[in-house]
């Protein structure tokens, strides 16, 4: 009974290792993998730094946060905002419709506010760099660092 066990084994291995050497032969390159798709960092908020290649002033406070609802919100530099926003494939945001409060502020502030608000639009890609979350998009690119 023994020696049929391993015989049996001997020649599952044979197959085996017939089958693997038959595709290891072959002279296709290999598929290379699907991209790894990233979990969007959320309850976690971001502090905006730079804006369309340029920094932005360490008074002005610019936040993003996406919590475990889906639903983001911070502050825009003027006005508070809100919004629904999924992580969807291939890393991009869906972004609904914004709540946002009517305070007026000065016109760079409002320049900001608005330039961070519209590169949220048309479902930018996202990326985290360096511990910095990149928010890339046709109305905009920001990097945002991680606030305490």
């Amino acid at each position: 009974m023994k020696a049929t066990m391993f015989r049996a084994a001997i020649a599952l291995s044979a197959i085996c290792f017939a089958f693997a050497a038959q595709a290891i032969s072959n002279d296709e390159p290999p598929k290379p993998l699907p991209p790894l798709q990233k979990n969007f960092p959320l309850d976690q908020t971001w502090q905006l730094k730079e804006l369309n290649g340029k920094p932005v002033p360490a008074e002005i406070d610019v936040s993003l946060k996406i919590d475990s609802t889906l639903r983001g919100s911070g502050f825009a530099g003027c006005n508070s905002w809100s919004a629904t926003m999924y992580p969807i494939k291939d890393q991009h945001l869906a972004v609904g419709p914004y709540a946002l409060t009517k305070k007026q502020c000065d016109k760079d502030t409002m320049a900001i506010e608005f330039g961070f608000l519209s590169a949220l639009l048309a479902q930018p890609i996202w990326d985290l760099v360096n511990g910095e979350l990149v928010i890339k998009g046709p109305r905009g690119e920001m990097r945002l660092a991680r606030s305490l």
